[in-house]
């Protein structure tokens, strides 16, 4: 083993990652030459943005359960690395950073060396700069099992000259596997356990809530739903852990998600949160009848709101958990409530259905883009959504199926993730079609960069499965938009909801990619038909009516502050209540 540098890269083979993301610099470029040499070394991709970079470790964590890696030069390149790393640590996904360490400015020079263990210690789980050679292996170690056991960012500071140090006697990559963290599953308390289930058999009105955590115990949720004849609602960063199309799973919970899923939460007398450790119950109902429960791997996680400590809370492994919980609950013999929970569903799809069906001069309705690549999803899609408007088409209209993945930047919303991810994406699932939602402006904020990635592999792409950039371009920042409307009734402001026109079709093809436009609403359906029927990358841009609210904005919906109710009630259909509420945010907010 020549140099730490070649040690490094043997040793991250060791911990299983397939490739870095980052971006070169003289303090770091030792160890990208590294990764570029031998076969047996991870794949170094190299971005546009050390931002991306980050996004992408993240994306890969999401996607593949095994810790992203990314890397950056020191300076202004870790502080954009630092920005993307947030993603990771606000998700708590498992990434280990490595990060170049520039040499302290000379005696007298104005300027000043970035603090980089001072700046990265706030996002990382492990931070540790590297000035031994000796110990460089001990501490990469302890970076993965920190990432891994921790659920978060773990960052490596290490100076040019200890990448290029040459390895000391006794560092070698063949001196045995990594240990990794030993992560038992779990068990939760036989006295919690039957408490919980005391609360969840006494509850007529059952609802739950399905998070990130809960991605590994999708049968079991599936087997507690019918037990307690309960509607399901999914958190946006657990959109795959169940499809669609089960009759009572009432879409997305939580801010500018379903109205079923916000009255879902608002109506039930019992609240079963699993894996949802960052949900937010909102307020307690005018009864404060309601009853939580909880079920987590992580004994400090809580949910939100104002007086919303759950009565039992179950710590430890998500689906051992349930499983030693379905046992103890008994099938309930009234099922009016889920007969409610389910008319209301069908009654929200057809609702959507119809929404994304009308159209309003020449330009295209965005529910109906969503709504016509919904129909035609191969199976095994991977969908990645963007903040902005993009995230509204895809909480309403994206209709998953099993064995579905779609992810999205999660508690941070960063603009522009979404081709990032992809990217990711792409390169971790080669036999998936893989298709991004994003809007223009996000896609200026950083993906038209990493479209340049993409061409840079174009050759390698080709052959695989298509992968979908769907722009919405409507030359506004629409989210921004219909939150003013919403908010004061404050028109567009050009100044600060704008975004500069661009062909992002013809941008594509001067990059060398495919790139088509679609302008016409009659023919939706047949641009998603054309290009899922290619292979390889494809930019996708639909010219969309800005002026079309997302549900929660809807200014046309009469609804009272109380919203709709799935309990019985004499006078008007669930139909009719329904869909006055569609549009409707009830008092919830993350």
């Amino acid at each position: 083993m020549a140099s730490v540098s070649q040690f490094l890269a043997a040793r991250l083979r060791a911990w299983d990652v397939d490739r870095v993301f980052g971006l070169p610099g003289r303090d770091v470029d030792p160890l990208v030459t590294a990764l570029t040499e031998g076969s047996e070394t991870p794949e170094f991709l190299h971005v546009r943005h050390e931002e991306s970079a980050a996004l992408m470790a993240c994306a890969h964590a999401k996607l593949t359960g095994r810790v992203g890696c990314c890397l950056a030069s020191s300076g202004s390149g870790a502080l954009h690395l630092l920005s993307g790393l947030y993603d990771a640590a606000l998700d708590r996904r498992p990434v280990v950073a490595l990060v170049g360490q520039e040499s302290p400015p000379a005696v007298g020079a104005r300027r000043s060396a970035i603090r980089t263990p001072h700046h990265f210690a706030e996002v990382s789980v492990y931070c540790e700069p590297v000035s031994d050679p000796t110990v460089v292996g001990d501490t990469l170690d302890r970076a993965f099992g920190a990432a891994l056991s921790e659920r978060g960012v773990a960052t490596l500071i290490v100076p040019s000259s200890v990448l290029e140090a040459r390895a000391p006697r006794g560092l070698s990559a063949d001196e045995g596997a990594p240990v990794r963290p030993s992560l038992p599953l779990r068990s939760p308390d036989q006295r919690d356990l039957r408490r919980a289930a005391d609360v969840l058999n006494a509850g007529s009105r059952v609802a739950v809530v399905v998070g990130p955590g809960a991605a590994r115990a999708s049968g079991h949720v599936v087997g507690v739903a019918e037990l307690l004849a309960a509607g399901v609602a999914k958190t946006s960063p657990a959109r795959d852990v169940l499809p669609d199309d089960l009759p009572y799973v009432a879409g997305v919970a939580g801010p500018f998600g379903s109205a079923v899923a916000a009255v879902l939460v608002r109506d039930c007398d019992t609240l079963l949160l699993i894996g949802a450790e960052d949900f937010d119950v909102g307020p307690v109902p005018e009864s404060g009848a309601r009853r939580i429960v909880t079920v987590d791997a992580d004994a400090e996680s809580s949910p939100e709101g104002g007086d919303a400590s759950p009565d039992v809370r179950l710590t430890g492994d998500v689906a051992t958990a349930l499983e030693m919980l379905i046992p103890l609950l008994h099938r309930k013999s009234g099922r009016g409530w889920r007969t409610n929970v389910e008319r209301a569903v069908r009654e929200w799809h057809a609702e959507g259905h119809a929404k994304a069906h009308r159209f309003f001069g020449m330009a295209i309705n965005p529910r109906s883009v969503v709504a016509e690549l919904s129909a035609r999803l191969p199976d095994r899609s991977v969908v990645v959504t963007d903040s902005g408007s993009a995230l509204d088409w895809w909480s309403r209209h994206l209709e998953l199926r099993n064995g579905m993945r779609s992810i999205l930047s999660g508690h941070l919303a960063t603009p522009g993730a979404a081709v990032p991810y992809a990217v990711a994406a792409r390169l971790a699932f080669p036999e998936r079609p893989v298709i991004a939602l994003v809007g223009d402006g996000a896609l200026q904020a950083g993906g038209m960069n990493e479209l340049i990635t993409v061409r840079r592999h174009l050759e390698r792409f080709a052959a695989l499965p298509p992968t979908i950039f769907c722009v919405f371009n409507n030359e506004d920042l629409s989210r921004l938009t219909w939150e003013r409307r919403k908010a004061a009734g404050d028109p567009r402001i050009p100044a600060t909801g704008e975004v500069p026109a661009v062909s992002y079709a013809q941008y594509a093809r001067l990059l060398g990619l495919p790139g088509a436009r679609c302008d016409r609403p009659a023919q939706v359906g047949a641009a998603w038909e054309d290009a899922l029927a290619g292979r390889g990358p494809t930019l996708l841009e639909f010219m969309v009516d800005g002026d079309t609210p997302p549900d929660w904005a809807d200014l046309d919906g009469s609804v009272g502050a109380r919203g709709p109710s799935l309990r019985p009630r004499a006078g008007g259909s669930v139909r009719r209540r329904i869909s006055a509420a569609i549009g409707g945010v009830f008092g919830m907010s993350r």
